[in-house]
């Protein structure tokens, strides 16, 4: 991962090599320092130092999760719950060749 951009009520992950993707709905990072989701105290210094780290899987699970496993074991989930949605999409992922998945 090569960055976060905090926005009003989402995030946004960037890689390089891109993708980008907006988090729309409540994101967790775990790691072993911790565990917090968007809005809590700790949050913020956790997701930042997953800045640098390489992403060793992904794995969507339809209506439950998008989760984003490091290297290192730490991991960056973005909820799909329906429940969790404040707008018709939870994320927004914009791929290298312009075109985006929107889920």
């Amino acid at each position: 991962m090569s960055g976060v951009t905090f926005v009003r009520d989402y995030l946004q992950l960037q890689f390089n090599p891109p993708p980008l993707l907006n988090a729309l709905t409540p994101v967790t990072v775990r790691s072993g320092e911790g565990s917090a989701v968007f809005g809590e105290p700790a949050f913020a210094n956790l997701i930042l130092k997953q800045i640098g780290k390489l992403v060793a899987s992904v794995d969507f699970r339809a209506e439950e999760s998008l989760d984003l496993q490091f290297e290192d074991g730490s991991l960056i989930a973005i909820s799909l719950r329906l429940e969790h949605y404040v707008g018709p999409e939870a994320i927004n992922l914009f791929l290298p060749d312009n075109s985006m998945i929107v889920v």
